[in-house]
């Protein structure tokens, strides 16, 4: 193994979220500090955006990736010694001084949407809650442990705190380490990071936890529905919008919203049709939205009520209020998923919109009939119903741009169609064979 640094892996997001890279040569260093220095390196490298999902067509697929040096670090869990940083996508004839974001990088939306829908010192930090499944190579339950089991019972114990202490590497704050609710369930919370660093870390984190878990001969899957009849995975997202260092979320009283915040849940209340193509982008996130197994069903909102869409978590004082989006999962671009939320929210901020009533009961134990007094709408039930909001929202073409949200509804319409045209299941098989 060499003692420097010999490579870099320069990495970018397709449409989907799916954490790609190309590695290059670097200066032999001895530290990230040293590597931040290397001209050539600032240079990045050139990619075939046609062999990517979403990034380019094949007429036009000369593009290159623009490293962000602000997030270079040494990789926790290679053999020898390699550094990784994300990166912007560029048109390859663009010069490097040009700022002007390419219409397709996903990382790229997120930066431009911060810059036009949060400005001045406006910023959204986030705190996700990902949950993943620890499994065999046979696709299997790892454990039959229940939440919070701990070793023995939970022999994955050693795991789960290899993977916190390799996400530390990369800047992230580990704040409760447990195993789930689910067979095989396990959570690591991340701790609040300003969205556009969340939205790496989303991605970083998915790839160490699969790279840690693969070398003791396993995987882990943050498939939103693994296993029939058994809990989900979701993403949940903590949000508090800042300005400066005063938490807009937050009053005086401490433990209640703002009117700020009200008016951002608002925004993501009245939007939330159209989010849910992008936070629940996958054929089987639709298995994970369901009553009863704590995932959101219905466009609600309540304080500590965890049957509803947005959830207020308990709070004692102005910096620590928070609000939570239950609904998404890991399948979800973060990039495109924290671009719609700022973006939604922001509408309900600047049109003042007004949340409807909280609500404290169990909303999954109300009747259809109340539901629809109350004016308490429901997500969309199939990832086509969700595409057919999102192709009607005006607000997210323009916050994620018309070029890429059509390409999104192209590329997600093409994977309905071969579920819902070429796939047999096994309920199928099951149920229908001796008919």
């Amino acid at each position: 193994m060499s003692e420097r640094i010999e490579y870099v892996e320069l990495r970018f997001a397709d449409l989907l979220g799916c954490l790609k890279g190309m590695t290059v040569p670097c200066t032999p260093t001895e530290t990230i500090e040293e590597l931040k220095k290397d001209p050539n390196l600032k240079k990045g490298t050139s990619v075939d955006g046609s062999s990517i999902t979403g990034l380019s067509r094949v007429e036009s697929s000369d593009l290159r990736l623009e490293p962000d040096m602000s997030t270079l670090v040494e990789i926790p869990y290679a053999s020898q010694r390699v550094a990784a940083a994300m990166c912007f996508v560029k048109d390859k004839m663009v010069s490097a001084t040009d700022q002007k974001y390419y219409p397709k990088d996903t990382r790229a939306v997120l930066h431009s949407v911060c810059e036009r829908y949060l400005p001045g010192d406006l910023r959204l930090d986030v705190k996700i809650e990902p949950e993943f499944h620890i499994i065999t190579t046979d696709g299997e339950p790892f454990d039959m442990a229940g939440y919070a089991d701990t070793f023995p019972t939970n022999p994955g114990s050693d795991i789960l705190l290899e993977i916190a202490s390799a996400v530390k590497d990369y800047g992230m704050r580990p704040r409760v380490i447990h195993h789930e609710v689910g067979e095989s369930q396990q959570e690591i919370e991340i701790d609040y990071a300003e969205a556009k660093r969340m939205a790496d870390f989303v991605l970083l984190f998915k790839n160490l936890a699969r790279a840690v878990t693969q070398n003791y001969g396993l995987d882990a899957s943050f498939m939103p529905k693994p296993f029939a009849g058994s809990a989900g995975n979701g993403l949940h997202c903590h949000m508090q919008l800042w300005d400066g260092d005063k938490n807009l979320f937050g009053t005086d009283k401490g433990d209640d919203l703002s009117e700020t915040g009200k008016m951002f849940v608002a925004g993501l209340l009245h939007h939330a049709p159209a989010i849910t193509a992008i936070a629940n982008p996958s054929v089987n996130s639709y298995k994970r939205l369901v009553p009863h197994y704590e995932a959101p069903v219905y466009i609600s909102w309540g304080f500590r009520n965890r049957t509803v869409l947005i959830r207020v978590p308990q709070f004692d004082t102005r910096d620590k209020a928070a609000i939570e989006l239950r609904s998404p999962d890991a399948t979800a671009n973060p990039y495109l998923l924290f671009s719609a939320v700022i973006a939604a929210g922001m509408d309900g901020i600047k049109r003042e919109l007004k949340p409807p009533e909280p609500r404290s009961e169990d909303v999954f134990h109300i009747t259809d009939e109340e539901r629809t007094d109350l004016g308490i709408g429901t997500l969309p039930a199939t990832l086509d119903d969700a595409l057919n909001q999102l192709e009607e929202c005006s607000l997210m073409k323009e916050a994620l741009g018309p070029e890429l949200v059509e390409t999104y509804l192209k590329v997600k319409r093409e994977e309905w169609m071969e579920y819902q045209s070429f796939i047999v299941t096994e309920f199928e098989w099951e149920k229908y064979r001796n008919i």
